[in-house]
């Protein structure tokens, strides 16, 4: 003769039985989902393969040859006379002279074939590079717009001086350099060129640039 259990007891076997069976859901979840994750991948599947560390070396800047970092237009005053002679031309006043006016451009920047090997180091991702001191690599005349402002002609028995104003013209390249080194034009080479090579360098892949100019040649 069989015994019903009583109802507290059917709720609670039931009860349990529920958790049980959420138990073996759960486990099972688990492994299907720890085995997607720890299986192997399939072949011919892309991998993150580490980049290697960006590479740079001397002859690739040097390739750049002479790089301008600055071009500087200016105008100046140049002077020129022929002096007189002796005695009597001193006294007579005898002289011609003239004033001229030049306008000019000046270019500067880095010669970079005084680089060396030694004048740049990196390792992985840090990058150091040594500059050249900054210099002035090449001055024009602008012919069209220099022109003479004041002349005059005191000789008296001598002829005109037909080299006096290629002379004059002889002392204006020097004098719209002194000019542009007067304005400044070393130290704003010295800081452009900086600022490029600094981009240049991050445009490689490098993350720790440092770039600097030889300061035993350069002064501000």
């Amino acid at each position: 003769m069989s015994q019903n259990l009583p109802p507290n007891n059917q709720r609670f076997y039931i009860a349990l039985g529920v958790m049980a069976a959420l138990v073996l859901v759960c486990i099972g979840a688990f492994t299907y989902v720890a085995g997607a994750f720890t299986s192997k991948i399939p072949e011919g599947a892309p991998t993150n393969t580490p980049l290697p560390p960006p590479v740079v070396s001397i002859q690739k800047i040097k390739a750049q040859a002479e790089l301008s970092t600055v071009e500087y237009s200016t105008i100046t005053e140049v002077y020129n006379e022929t002096p007189p002679e002796g005695i009597v031309d001193e006294f007579l006043g005898n002289r011609e002279k003239l004033l001229m006016l030049v306008y000019g451009d000046v270019q500067a920047g880095f010669d970079l074939s005084e680089l060396s090997d030694e004048d740049i180091w990196s390792d992985g991702k840090k990058v150091r590079l040594v500059l050249p001191a900054p210099k002035i690599l090449n001055s024009s005349i602008d012919f069209d717009r220099t022109h003479i402002v004041y002349y005059e002609n005191k000789l008296i028995f001598d002829s005109n001086n037909p080299n006096l104003q290629g002379e004059a013209l002889k002392q204006a390249k020097d004098a719209i350099e002194e000019a542009a080194l007067k304005e400044g034009i070393l130290n704003r080479a010295n800081d452009y060129g900086r600022l490029y090579y600094q981009n240049f360098l991050y445009s490689l892949g490098f993350t720790d640039v440092e770039v600097v100019v030889n300061a035993q040649i350069f002064k501000k």
